[in-house]
């Protein structure tokens, strides 16, 4: 894994982390959200050819 994938992957289990830990639904939503963001950037190649960089 390159750094990028292995920074995004630590930022979706970040994310996912900190979705678990709350107890307010807007906050668990935002962090799961964020979550397949950062796990699209590690998966999905056709996601990384056309989205932004968000570093």
């Amino acid at each position: 894994m390159n750094d990028d994938k292995e920074y995004y992957y630590r930022r979706a289990e970040s994310e996912l982390e900190m979705a678990q830990r709350t107890e307010v639904p807007e906050a668990v939503k935002a962090h799961y959200t964020l979550a397949g963001y950062y796990l699209d950037k590690v998966y999905n190649e056709e996601a990384n050819a056309n989205a932004p960089s968000i570093t």
